[in-house]
């Protein structure tokens, strides 16, 4: 392992719109441009799915992973969302990487996360495997990653934590490095954050950007209800998952979150159709990510449910 390397694997920055110029330069950090949105979508077929690969794997697998693995393929279709923002510049990323919330203890008493790399590379049933070892690992403490960032964050003084945190952005975003010195893993929190608040019985929660992160998209899932729907001009019941969502307006416009909406609802309504499309694509987000060109003007997870 080299003593310092680059802490992203990034394409080259894009040229920018002036719109897109005007929305870097108004907010300043991601304390500032946050977007709020909500998605409510059916998923009847999302949970038939999960319900006949749980079986035919022998994987205990659950909306949380199949959330996951529809948000990697909405990314791997518009690569132009996966990316990130140095010195007034967005760069794309050259793979989807998504963090997972995760409590480790029943009686919520502190969070931690798990990140599920080159996910949109990965089967759902891959992705569950690695993130139910994952989580286990990290509520019996023996994530040694997390544990030494846990363990030197429980070293700095309150007072000046915000500034180590905001350092640290700035060495490992802004300029792209990484070091074993810092002691956090590379890119900790990935492409897109994904919390499931409900697990806990809550139907609706929007999370707030993380500055120092610099993730620019959010997602929560709430509580899968039925709920009234249209169905064919004619109110009928139907069961639904809602998703709260925030966004950095600094990169992701209402355009790219109509794509990325649109997308989710074809995943839901045909999953087995549409997660092996992708599956016999097989298309690096590397390759898309290369014919886009311009940009355009949780869990606190008890179990991953």
């Amino acid at each position: 392992m080299a003593f310092i390397e680059k802490h992203l694997d990034l394409h080259p920055p894009k040229n920018q719109s002036s719109w897109r110029k005007i929305a870097i330069g108004t907010w300043r950090s991601a304390k500032d441009p946050s977007v709020y949105g909500v998605l409510e979508l059916r998923c009847e077929k999302a949970m038939e799915y999960i319900d006949s690969l749980s079986k035919s794997s022998g994987q205990r697998v659950t909306i949380t992973h199949f959330l996951g693995k529809a948000i990697a393929e909405a990314l791997r279709r518009h690569p132009e969302i996966n990316s990130v923002l140095r010195f007034g510049k967005i760069y794309s990323r050259k793979n989807v990487t998504l963090f997972f919330q995760v409590a480790t203890d029943q009686q919520g008493k502190d969070l931690s996360g798990v990140i599920v790399r080159d996910a949109e590379n990965k089967t759902l049933v891959q992705m569950t495997t690695e993130m139910n070892k994952r989580i286990a690992s990290v509520r019996d403490f023996s994530d040694k990653s997390y544990s030494q960032m846990k363990s030197l964050m429980s070293l700095i003084p309150g007072w000046l934590t915000g500034w180590v945190l905001d350092v640290a952005g700035f060495i490992q975003y802004s300029l792209n490095m990484w070091s074993p010195l810092l002691g956090t893993p590379k890119d900790p929190m990935g492409s897109v954050m994904i919390t499931n608040i409900g697990s806990l019985g809550l139907d609706l929660g929007f999370a707030p950007l993380v500055a120092y992160s610099r993730v620019p998209l959010l997602i929560t899932a709430g509580a899968i209800k039925q709920r009234p729907v249209i169905e064919n001009g004619e109110i009928v019941v139907g069961t639904t998952i809602p998703l709260c969502v925030t966004f950095d307006h600094r990169i992701i416009d209402g355009m790219h979150a109509s794509k990325l909406s649109q997308t989710m609802m074809k995943i839901f309504a045909d999953p087995e159709t549409e997660l092996n499309v992708a599956e016999r694509e097989k298309t690096p987000a590397t390759a898309l990510a290369l014919k886009v060109g311009v940009h355009s003007p949780e869990s606190t997870l008890p179990s991953p449910a």
